[in-house]
């Protein structure tokens, strides 16, 4: 009887040891398929914090080259002029104060990370704390984006077509090269004297807006260049 209990009581601890063993394997084969799931969205998460870091270059010197244009306008106004003062110069001034930017970047990984439930597995919580607010501040920084954008194309633009005939997009390439302001920004051709006042007072407005977003774009690329460094050491890329 003793020994029918004691072979009882041994494959009774066998299965139940076997049992807690192969649930102790499902559990390591889940957490390593949740560690390389995670692994595959922080790779992609790095290849579009480089896209963000050029975007985030790129339209910071698009305000720089605003901010040149609006500082122009503004002593040209102050000069009192007449229309004979209007030359190819102070135009493509005029043309850099309208440059509004977005900036787009792709949240897409970030967001799959956070509704994953899996951040956890992330080892550093320096680049958790950094990712979640890097994303929530874009959300100011694009809106000061859209704001830029609105007042531009929904006031100044009208106010200026007042006095020119056109905003150059559609020329030949040669001609084209020659006279574009920024990268893709074109150059207004104006046929009259705009009204100075308000066109000093819309330089000094976007002036405001232009300096605000090269500080916001620095600052995105200085924070997108600490992301990527944080996120080579989490995953060991050389």
């Amino acid at each position: 009887m003793k020994n029918i209990l004691a072979r009882g009581g041994i494959e009774f601890i066998a299965v139940l040891l076997g049992l807690t063993g192969s649930l102790w394997i499902d559990s390591i084969v889940k957490e390593n398929e949740a560690i390389k799931q995670n692994d595959e969205i922080l790779n992609r998460l790095y290849t579009n914090l480089k896209a963000d870091s050029s975007d985030g270059a790129w339209n910071q010197k698009a305000y720089e080259r605003a901010i040149k244009g609006s500082k122009n306008v503004i002593k040209w106004c102050d000069l009192n002029p007449n229309f004979s003062m209007v030359n190819d110069s102070i135009e493509k001034d005029i043309s850099a104060m309208l440059i509004a930017t977005f900036f787009g970047q792709n949240d897409e990984e970030y967001n799959s990370l956070k509704n994953s439930g899996k951040m956890h597995l992330i080892k550093n919580k320096t680049l958790i704390g950094d990712l979640h607010s890097y994303n929530s501040h874009l959300d100011w920084s694009d809106f000061m984006d859209r704001e830029t954008w609105k007042y531009t194309y929904e006031e100044i633009v009208p106010f200026l077509s007042n006095y020119g005939n056109e905003l150059h997009l559609y020329r030949e390439r040669e001609w084209y090269k020659k006279n574009k302001v920024f990268a893709i920004y074109p150059k207004i051709n104006l046929t009259k004297l705009p009204n100075i006042e308000k066109l000093r007072f819309y330089a000094s407005h976007k002036l405001w807006f232009h300096e605000h977003q090269v500080r916001e774009y620095k600052s995105i690329v200085k924070v997108v260049s600490n992301l990527r460094a944080l996120l080579r050491k989490e995953l060991d890329i050389k």
